[in-house]
């Protein structure tokens, strides 16, 4: 394929302005672009009983839909699930026709990022999480796992959201990650800004540790703060950049145990993911996607019993940049503003991706082998997970829905992938107890998502949304306004 020309000569100027105002924003917490966005609402009217009537329900257990059901929702839960027209009485109910429509369990984004900015990186924009949490709610993601929340008000908007003050996904978040001297995402702050910038953002966005005392004390801050988990990133990028050391991983991995905390490891290829399975890290928080994986490994890292968040998305969000202007999903085109779709093609000839230029080349050579990867894989027993990694023009809500596409096209069926978006990270997130959520039967929380058509025979279908339910609760979803947005 051909590439468009970027810089070789010299470092614009634009992409570290761009990177030094993003940065500032994303650590003051401010929200500045006022860009347009999806709007979700709690309904004008509670709801004290809530009938689902005459609906298929599917299974994300048995992978099979059952037709002609009534689901009843009470105080949040899922009260009862009964054949069609057993119900003794509606009296009072807020009843809501299921005929033609699927119901399926709210879905769970295992790779999400709540702040952060999906406008291309070359403009001057700062995160807007409250836009990307109505997003994530308004595609039906009703969970979110975020690994690495550097903004400083994670765990407060985690509470917010818990509260009901804010309209989102139920949060799991790691907080600020973990990571080498140089090492990702430090590096990518040190490649493109200057010294006298990258000194003072490096460390606020990853914290670095290079011996037993450091990891330590940067676990203990990260338990005391209320994290769900520990994020470390082995992974290099850039490609020469240096990489969390398999014996400080384990001092970070054992000191999370202390407090009752599982480590997450982001990963790139199959060194890295050996290094974080022997490090005894609980999940990897994408798939090795720079290399094939070597037959003779496969039965290595499905040894570790350790579940994958593949996030194909993302690095295949990376090889399209090249191919044309965004073709956006229906669901994309529900959540985002035509002129924020518009702005990722063309590259600006002025934007110098510098040393990750070669990071993109890989990402652009390795769709077929991160699909290949994910198919021997399961073959093997390892489980997977679906995560978006929400970032530039990796849009909330709507990625995953293009995750579930790719983990189809990498030989799952239809029901497989959404159980990938449901029971299975329920149960990783409930760390060895019963979940409450992932599933639809009595006593789960009714996160919940109507849909038209079978999605479990066609995973298309599952875009295309009726209704959303947070804890019981169906919300007002109103798409952006094409003709304000203009």
């Amino acid at each position: 394929m051909k590439r468009q020309p970027v810089m070789q000569s010299g470092r614009s100027t634009r992409p570290v302005a761009a990177l030094t105002l993003c940065l500032s924003l994303a650590l003051w917490g401010c929200d500045p672009s006022a860009t347009p966005s999806v709007s979700v609402a709690w309904p004008a009217i509670s709801y004290d009983l809530i009938v689902i009537q005459n609906v298929s329900v599917f299974d994300s257990e048995r992978l099979v839909t059952e037709a002609d059901r009534d689901v009843v929702i009470k105080d949040g839960l899922i009260a009862a699930i009964l054949p069609a027209g057993q119900l003794e009485s509606t009296t009072g109910a807020h009843v809501i026709s299921g005929d033609g429509a699927t119901l399926v369990p709210g879905l769970h984004d295992m790779h999400g990022h709540i702040s952060a900015s999906t406008l291309p990186i070359w403009e001057l924009a700062g995160p807007t999480p409250e836009a990307n949490l109505r997003g994530y709610a308004y595609a039906g993601v009703t969970t979110v796992f975020d690994p690495s929340d550097a903004s400083g008000d994670a765990f407060e908007r985690r509470a917010r959201v818990a509260a009901g003050e804010l309209i989102g996904p139920r949060i799991f978040s790691t907080g600020k990650l973990i990571t080498c001297p140089g090492g990702h995402p430090r590096a990518m702050i040190e490649a493109l800004a200057p010294a006298w910038i990258a000194w003072y953002f490096a460390p606020k966005i990853a914290t670095a540790v290079d011996s037993t005392a450091a990891a330590h004390d940067e676990v203990d801050q990260l338990a005391a703060s209320g994290a769900d988990a520990v994020k470390i990133a082995i992974d290099a990028i850039p490609l020469d950049a240096p990489r969390l050391r398999r014996e400080i991983a384990r001092e970070v991995v054992d000191r999370a145990r202390y407090h009752g905390l599982r480590t997450v490891a982001h990963i790139g290829t199959t060194e890295d993911a050996i290094d974080a399975g022997e490090a005894g890290v609980a999940l990897w928080v994408h798939g090795v996607y720079k290399e094939r994986i070597p037959d003779d490994a496969i039965a290595t890292l499905a040894g570790y019993g350790i579940p994958m968040v593949a996030t194909i998305e993302v690095f295949d969000s990376y090889a399209r940049a090249n191919d044309g202007p965004i073709k956006p999903t229906p669901l994309e085109r529900e959540i985002v503003v035509p002129r924020v779709l518009e702005a990722f093609y063309p590259i600006p000839d002025d934007f110098d991706f510098g040393p990750f230029e070669a990071w993109i080349e890989i990402a652009e050579d390795s769709r077929e082998v991160q699909l290949d990867n994910l198919r021997r894989l399961r073959a093997a027993g390892v489980t997977i997970l679906a995560g978006s990694d929400v970032q530039s023009g990796v849009f909330p809500g709507a990625s995953l829905h293009r995750e579930l596409a790719h983990l189809v096209a990498s030989g799952m069926t239809p029901g497989e992938a959404i159980r990938a978006a449901t029971l299975d990270p329920a149960r990783f997130l409930a760390a060895g107890a019963e979940p409450d959520a992932g599933i639809i039967a009595r006593g789960k929380r009714a996160d919940l998502l109507l849909v038209d058509g079978d999605p479990s025979q066609d995973i298309a279908a599952l875009s295309s949304i009726r209704e959303v339910f947070l804890a019981g609760v169906p919300i007002e979803r109103t798409p952006v306004d094409a003709g304000a947005r203009d």
